[in-house]
């Protein structure tokens, strides 16, 4: 008990100095950057390192701001800052990207295995309303170990794809490439690996 005390105590300063070290920042659909802001209750903040080129951090006294490129981001993401306050503490200041599904898939993979029977499995595609996806204009295999048969349930909603394997005797792996028609490289295509294995 003695030594989860005495390590709780020491990490209590690390963290004491800032009014919050995590922040939760929702995007919008398209948004290319944001902006964070980090606070202590009075220290200075001597430095700051962002572990991510997409990051630029400005310090202004007890203040830090930081400017995030979020282009490349598709998905819910971690971002983290070190920052050092005037008495030496190190301090991990977490940015937590809640990023909108721009389109909602039952899998990003899919699996069987080796030696099993070659059973279908259906990959469900749905596009939110208001977002900037409003159809699916392609869906093509990248090999030839898989059968595949997609269908559209309701146009700019929901589509599906059955996915057969011609065989499990041996180990293989596919991709299906959905297109879309939106032009954001960041939702203009969608991948979902095939696979065939132990």
């Amino acid at each position: 008990m003695k030594k989860i005390v005495f390590t709780l105590i020491l990490t209590l300063p690390a963290l004491a100095g800032f009014k919050s070290t995590t922040q939760v920042v929702p995007l919008k659909f398209g948004q290319e950057q944001a902006t964070v802001i980090f606070q202590t209750t009075g220290e200075e903040i001597e430095d700051a390192e962002p572990h991510c080129d997409c990051t630029r951090v400005n310090i202004s006294g007890s203040k830090l701001t930081a400017t995030v490129d979020t282009r490349t981001f598709d998905r819910d993401v971690e971002k983290t800052i070190t920052a050092e306050t005037e008495d030496g503490e190190e301090v991990t200041l977490r940015m937590q990207f809640k990023v909108p599904q721009a389109i909602r898939l039952s899998a990003r993979s899919l699996v069987w295995k080796r030696g099993a029977a070659p059973t279908p499995q259906v990959l469900r595609i749905t596009l939110p309303q208001g977002g900037p996806i409003t159809h699916i204009t392609d869906a093509a295999l990248s090999g030839d170990a898989f059968d595949y048969a997609p269908k559209v349930v309701k146009r700019g909603r929901e589509y599906t794809v059955t996915l057969t394997p011609r065989s499990t005797a041996k180990a293989a792996l596919n991709r299906l490439v959905l297109t879309t028609d939106s032009t954001d490289p960041r939702y203009h295509r969608q991948i979902i690996y095939l696979q065939v294995k132990k």
